[in-house]
């Protein structure tokens, strides 16, 4: 709805005390994260360690990449590619962007002009900046196509591999906002959904998805629905200690030995 205004010739051994380092060097490896069997889970905000970006989406201005939306207050960004915001997480779909009255992605912010008011139904409108948890500007997307029955999505892509990510999000009253994870090859790893709640409530309905070995783009999708800070902090390098440690358990798991003639 319209709601703006192994090799050959060797074995392995295979007693106990091989397979109890096997045992060992896998363990660790899960521990360090480095193995395969990795999930996602839900977060809360707690799971950040200080080191996190956060993204407001404030500052974007109409030019090049950026279209003036359709209402005083709104831009567009993305309009003829990929746009990277200033905590460097980059918007990666809808590109190009279609423009918010076709499903696409705008930024709602208070502080390049007010008057324009969003309505989210049971859940309240977002009128001012009062109403945004972070800053003066928001992130969001409707289904303007459909009567509002469709979801829409936006996808962020990060530079490097993250481990928490999320965001505060909210949207049209009794609607849900879904999140889904992915790792560098494109691989879908998780999702965690959230209810809509009042605009009062907006900065504590926090959704988030935590994963060891890395989500490198992530998916926020809902009917109507808009989120700010969102957040993400990178995976650690491993350090020469640890490294060390891995090498040595795996000398010790698969040290091989000659098979007999």
């Amino acid at each position: 709805m319209n709601h703006f205004a192994g090799h050959h010739g060797w074995k392995r051994p295979s007693g106990p005390a091989q397979c109890a380092r096997a045992l060992a060097f896998g363990g660790l490896l899960a521990w360090l994260g480095l193995g395969t069997a990795s999930f996602a889970i839900p977060i809360t905000p707690a799971a950040f360690n200080g080191t996190q970006l956060v993204e407001s989406f404030e500052g974007l201005a109409a030019g090049s990449n950026v279209g003036a939306g359709p209402f005083a207050g709104l831009l567009e960004p993305g309009t003829t590619g990929s746009f990277t915001f200033a905590s460097g997480v980059t918007l990666t779909n809808p590109i190009p962007n279609p423009g918010t009255m076709s499903n696409g992605v705008f930024v709602h912010d208070f502080a390049v002009a007010t008057g324009t008011t969003n309505n989210w139904g049971t859940n309240g409108t977002v009128s001012s900046a009062v109403n945004v948890p972070f800053g003066s500007a928001y992130i969001g997307a409707f289904d303007n196509l459909t009567s509002a029955t469709n979801p829409v999505s936006m996808t962020f892509t990060f530079s490097g591999d993250q481990g928490p990510v999320g965001a505060y999000v909210t949207g049209a009253g009794g609607k849900t906002v879904t999140l889904s994870a992915y790792d560098a090859l494109g691989n879908f790893l998780e999702s965690a959904t959230v209810p809509t709640v009042p605009v009062a409530s907006w900065g504590s309905n926090f959704l988030g998805l935590s994963r060891t070995e890395g989500i490198r783009s992530v998916i926020f999708s809902g009917v109507d629905f808009g989120l700010d800070g969102l957040t993400f902090q990178a995976l650690p390098e491993p350090d020469a200690f640890v490294l060390g440690i891995v090498g040595i358990l795996m000398l010790a798991a698969w040290h091989p030995r000659r098979s007999d003639p």
